[in-house]
């Protein structure tokens, strides 16, 4: 059976792999990242989903939020997803993503991808570019319900 797997290049801080089928798209990557002591990069990636998880930004009166999570199972192409990883405030591994999707219907939509629930169907193939020297810290914004990536040097 064919596994989830990397290679990290050290010199360019470049990550390329692939997720198998089963595998969940955010938690597979930051499990891949784990392994090579990545904590703060961007990614982008492409594949295909058998089941989804994901909310979109909207604009209830005048109130900007993300909807309650959608969850369907059914499969998808993941067109194109790009994101970035950084930490938690307590220091737990976290990723930003967002992607766009083609069912199997040809409708294409996309949005803000949440952790858990989606299963990849054949491959996910993914790269990451690490940052070196920086730490990417998911913060709330004060006066908000929204958590942002905030960046700093390592060790600062």
């Amino acid at each position: 059976m064919r596994q989830s797997h990397a290679i990290y290049n050290e010199e360019t801080g470049t990550l390329i792999g692939s997720l198998a089928a089963g595998e969940d798209l955010l938690l597979g990557i930051l499990e891949q990242c784990e392994k090579y002591n990545i904590k703060a990069g961007s990614f982008q990636c492409m594949g295909s989903l058998v089941s989804l998880h994901y909310c979109i930004f909207q604009n209830r009166n005048g109130k900007l939020s993300y909807s309650q999570p959608i969850q369907e199972q059914k499969p998808a192409e993941l067109l194109s997803g790009t994101g970035f990883i950084g930490v938690t405030e307590d220091g737990r591994p976290e990723i930003h993503f967002h992607g766009v999707l083609i069912d199997e219907h040809g409708v294409i939509r996309g949005g803000h991808f949440l952790e858990g629930g989606n299963t990849v169907a054949i491959t996910i193939e993914f790269m990451v570019t690490a940052a070196p020297g920086a730490k990417a810290v998911r913060e709330l914004i004060p006066g908000t319900k929204f958590s942002v990536f905030n960046f700093y040097r390592e060790g600062a």
